[in-house]
């Protein structure tokens, strides 16, 4: 990402490599936006599937949720911003199912802004304990590569 989100100014400046994420094969990057506010960009593969610019008026505490592909080996990835005040985030990935799977994951902390987390196995939903904050929701199918 460029500083000053939304230009194309060429300058390459503030650029932070991507972080391929082990699990899920995904990758993420911090740079900045207008305002130099933080940003998180979310890849699978090389396709953007999501930009996410630090805001303090809405917070989006659970920004984005995915799961493998049909027929693939199972896991689950989450990410999202930090509330104010909030250094710690848990992802909790649940199955479904009468005996649903549930793995309590830590997740890795970005700039002090975002938040992202993934695990091994066959999930259908997440729960996201970020301080006061607790927030749900079910994880959509990649498209796979």
């Amino acid at each position: 990402m460029r500083r000053g989100y939304g230009g194309t100014t060429g300058d390459h400046a503030g650029v932070v490599p991507l972080m391929r994420l082990p699990i899920s094969g995904w990758t993420v990057r911090i740079g900045r936006a207008a305002a130099d506010r933080a940003a998180l960009e979310v890849y699978e593969g090389r396709r953007l599937t999501d930009v996410c610019v630090a805001t303090p008026v809405s917070v989006s505490v659970l920004r984005g949720a995915w799961r493998n592909p049909r027929g693939g080996p199972g896991w689950a990835l989450a990410w999202g911003q930090l509330p104010g005040g909030v250094s710690t985030v848990t992802a909790e990935f649940t199955g479904s199912g009468r005996t649903p799977v549930i793995s309590r994951v830590p997740a890795v902390i970005l700039e002090h802004t975002y938040w992202v987390a993934e695990a091994s196995g066959d999930f259908a939903g997440v729960i996201v304990h970020a301080g006061p904050a607790l927030v749900s929701g079910r994880l959509r199918r990649a498209r796979g590569r």
